[in-house]
């Protein structure tokens, strides 16, 4: 079997293969990874790779990398002595704090950062000084290409197990759930990049079946009218939110919602034809309410079935799996996600329990924005709510936008002061319409930038800032919580009029 023929440019597949040389090379190692679907299947990827080589693993999730968990990861290794310290989905916008606390620390020898999210070091080619210091960087931004939609986290971890060995690539599945998770395709319209080729590997191994179909959430688990009725992208107006609409949409076509057994019958256990006949009536429902026809394109695209998962559960599709991993790290639990992907049966029951109430959080908090709560600002709308989740917040505005209980005209901030930890830090979350984004909306920019002006106007750190154009997120501490948001607003209304004085100009 060839190896990473795929891996390209040159200078990512040397740093993929420097990476498995020092696990090679390691005895006792320390893995650390975010708490998000892609976080925890990168994690996994990587822990599962290290016991087949008999390492002596350690492994923890953390929320994020911040002036202050890194002090728990300090800690961490103080403990355990390890002599490889490894990072996943995170640590390319943290490098000064893993220089600064790991580095250095007691017995180890090299430290490893698996991201693909954009670096904070403005140089480039800063990875190669790097790995003179002793920490490999492994960054497909660094090499020519966008972590956003060309390679998750969970990719990156498995170019790494599949570097150390071709046998690792049954972690290609866990790949293809990182990157859908991670929103890698924008919503079933398409992977590309390595994100492809591992998709392109997965299937040749029969790990993952790649065909197009609904892109709902449920398509394998949720009975017909309720994979409607939670449907919030596109919204259905009539449809989303409204049962007796969803029991009369099936109706009207003539299709059986239950079974000769009277089991309620799923997506997947439609005929073609019958499938064909939903899609078409959903089209025309979208056509006759959005002005903009690209509204119902998104209802069709890559649907990744995992052939070797238990059909019609929450296993079965890249998607839904990816879901029940968030639901678990957004509940406090992502060490039950890490163990799902391991095939811990326990921990899937658990991390069903934990999905219901991931559900009725989200619910709770949308309810609560559709009655008030959102402020329009100068370049952005604000959602402050003191009860939703700082683990959460992120998926409930980009869910805010995706149903249109906030408009897709200009980014939504969302700030939560019910934060996971005891400090004065709090959790600032950030989405932008795909269409903002190719305007020059860029909140990674916007973040990072509200954050270093405020770092250096008060000379020590009160707000770090990092992620992608169209989602991002920032820690910020409550005392200059307004400035940040000002500087927010101030940043991203200047961009969007810069882009429409351009228009303007080009029209003239």
């Amino acid at each position: 079997m060839e190896r990473l023929s795929f891996v390209q440019p040159d200078s990512l597949r040397d740093q993929v293969n420097r990476a498995a040389s020092a696990v090679r090379n390691s005895t006792k190692i320390l893995a650390i990874s975010h708490i998000d679907a892609d976080g925890i299947t990168s994690l996994a990827i990587v822990v599962t790779t290290l016991e087949r080589l008999g390492k002596k693993t350690s492994w923890r999730n953390i929320h994020q990398l911040s002036s202050e968990t890194v002090l728990e990861v300090k800690t961490l290794v103080g403990e355990l002595q390890p002599d490889l310290v490894i990072f996943t989905d995170f640590g390319s916008g943290q490098m000064s704090l893993v220089r600064e606390n790991i580095q250095g620390q007691p017995g180890i020898e090299a430290i490893i950062v698996l991201d693909h999210h954009i670096p904070s070091d403005e140089d480039p080619d800063s990875w190669r000084e790097k790995n003179e210091q002793g920490i490999i960087e492994v960054n497909p931004c660094q090499h020519g290409m966008i972590g956003s939609s060309e390679l998750s986290g969970a990719g990156l971890a498995f170019l790494v197990a599949y570097a150390i060995s071709t046998e690792n690539v049954d972690l290609s599945e866990l790949a293809v759930v990182g990157a859908t998770g991670d929103l890698q395709d924008y919503y079933g319209r398409g992977f590309s990049g390595l994100n492809k080729e591992i998709i392109a590997l997965a299937e040749q191994h029969g790990y993952v079946k790649v065909h197009k179909d609904l892109t709902f959430f449920g398509i394998s688990t949720r009975p017909l009218p309720f994979l409607l009725e939670f449907t919030t992208d596109p919204y259905l107006p009539g449809i989303t939110g409204n049962r007796d609409g969803c029991f009369a949409f099936f109706d009207e076509l003539g299709i059986p919602l239950k079974d000769s057994e009277d089991i309620w019958r799923t997506w997947a256990d439609l005929k073609p034809d019958e499938k064909r006949r939903v899609i078409q009536k959903l089209i025309d429902s979208i056509l006759q309410s959005y002005e903009n026809p690209k509204a119902a394109t998104g209802i069709i695209g890559d649907v990744m079935t995992l052939v070797r998962r238990p059909p019609r559960t929450e296993l079965r599709t890249a998607k839904e799996f990816s879901t029940l991993l968030n639901a678990c790290g957004r509940n406090k639990k992502p060490e039950v996600g890490v163990r799902i992907c391991f095939g811990d049966l326990e921990a899937w029951r658990e991390g069903q329990t934990l999905l219901q109430q991931h559900r009725a959080n989200l619910a709770s908090a949308l309810r609560r924005l559709e009655t008030g709560g959102v402020e329009e600002r100068p370049g952005m709308y604000l959602v402050m709510d003191p009860e939703t989740p700082d683990t959460i917040v992120g998926v409930v505005i980009g869910m805010a936008q995706g149903s249109r209980i906030v408009p897709t005209d200009k980014p939504v901030i969302g700030v939560s002061t019910k934060v996971s930890g005891e400090g004065p830090m709090l959790k600032i979350s950030g989405r932008a319409a795909r269409s903002l984004v190719k305007r020059g909306v860029n909140l990674r920019e916007v973040f990072v930038s509200a954050s270093k002006s405020l770092n250096d106007r008060y000379g020590t750190m009160v707000a770090e800032g990092g992620g992608h154009p169209m989602a991002a997120g920032a820690f910020v501490h409550s005392d200059y919580l307004k400035e940040f948001l000002e500087i927010v607003s101030d940043l991203i209304a200047k961009s969007l009029q810069s882009t429409d004085e351009r228009k303007s100009e080009g029209r003239g």
